[in-house]
């Protein structure tokens, strides 16, 4: 039998490989199926033609459509239903951490029966990643190498059921011994949502001796000093996390363990992405965005909180967001080489310099 895969567009700007339907693609091959797929996402202002060229030359006996949008799945369906009657729509994430489910659901689908046994989070195998253009994709580690998502979480019945870490080491052994790729970035959850686990997953990766970098979500609130230089030392690259208004504004010593945290992880030489909540009121955005230029990240981005979406243009906020974190940056570079008072005063200058040249330009 031969099974096609579609991979539709995902709702982020930064399409990652379609990693579910990877993973249901090689339990396809555990049954000596032959499997294609196509990712939709590489090409998304294209139109279907491509891709029924490609079905065409393959001639599936039946087709999977994946998605994480249900209408989006409809219209996919429509574009082929004719040609190709047997298919399976399938509402999905890309990133991979519902894969169990998805899994269930195509070997029902598959054998002709209304349910199958859950699949159970261990016998999930390894994504077949052999099917896809890894390098096509926009991930990239801090230094620009290529890197690929690891899922190390599946989301069952609305909770994380977190793999165990030998299991994630292993398929960091075969990312490195059969693709090469030595970059990955853990999929959701952070890793501090389970301590015991976050502990029993930075032992294994220290001794497994992997030679992978990767890049991983935490809560800062959740992190100590002490584990910063075993996150260095089991190959952490990279962390993101999320600030909002209220874990900045809520006190000084807050503010103040943020700052030290995030420089004791400058020093072991990791990369740091924030991304910034911006929430009403209006008047608290400049503070908070102030406050986070004095953290030194190295890279930040701004969401709007779905209470500011509704009659708010958001591309307007989010540059003013963009240009106001900017110059707090400048005015804390001043500040760490000259000192507050100088620093200040130099910063001052420089604002009313700026403010004479648009007079006279206006």
């Amino acid at each position: 039998m031969k099974v096609a895969l579609i991979a539709l567009p995902g709702k982020q700007t930064n399409q990652m490989p379609p990693l579910t339907l990877a993973y249901v693609a090689a339990v396809l091959e555990q049954r000596r199926i032959i499997v294609r797929m196509y990712d939709h996402a590489l090409d998304a202002t294209g139109s279907w033609h491509d891709i029924r060229r490609r079905l065409q030359t393959f001639q599936p006996q039946r087709v999977i459509v994946g998605g994480e949008d249900s209408r989006t799945i409809e219209q996919a369906v429509a574009q082929i239903h004719q040609s190709y009657p047997d298919i399976l729509p399938l509402l999905v994430q890309r990133n991979g951490t519902d894969a169990p489910a998805a899994i269930t659901g195509v070997l029902a689908w598959l054998d002709g029966v209304a349910t199958v046994n859950q699949c159970l989070p261990n016998d999930v195998p390894f994504p077949a990643r052999h099917l896809l253009s890894l390098e096509h994709y926009a991930l990239r580690a801090p230094g620009g190498e290529l890197q690929t998502p690891v899922v190390i979480g599946w989301h069952i019945n609305g909770q994380w059921h977190m793999r165990q870490p030998r299991q994630i080491g292993q398929e960091l052994r075969t990312l490195v011994e059969e693709a090469g790729i030595r970059h990955v970035l853990f999929c959701e959850p952070a890793l501090t949502i389970d301590e015991q686990w976050f502990t029993e997953l930075l032992n294994y990766l220290i001794s497994a001796s992997l030679n992978v970098k990767w890049q991983a979500a935490v809560a800062l609130e959740h992190l100590d000093e002490e584990t910063i230089p075993r996150l260095a030392q089991a190959g952490c690259e990279a962390l993101t996390f999320v600030i909002a208004a209220t874990s900045i504004f809520d006190s000084a010593s807050r503010r103040n363990q943020a700052r030290k945290l995030l420089t004791t992880i400058r020093e072991h030489g990791i990369y740091t992405h924030a991304t910034i909540l911006l929430e009403p009121p209006y008047e608290s955005i400049a503070r908070l965005i102030d406050v986070a230029a004095t953290f030194s990240l190295n890279d930040v981005s701004f969401e709007l909180m779905q209470t500011m979406r509704v009659g708010d243009d958001e591309q307007t906020i989010k540059r003013f967001a963009r240009q106001r974190y900017q110059e707090g940056q400048t005015r804390q570079r001043l500040i760490d080489r000259f000192g507050p008072v100088l620093g200040g005063l130099l910063w001052q200058l420089r604002v009313q310099h700026v403010d004479e040249d648009e007079e006279l330009g206006g």
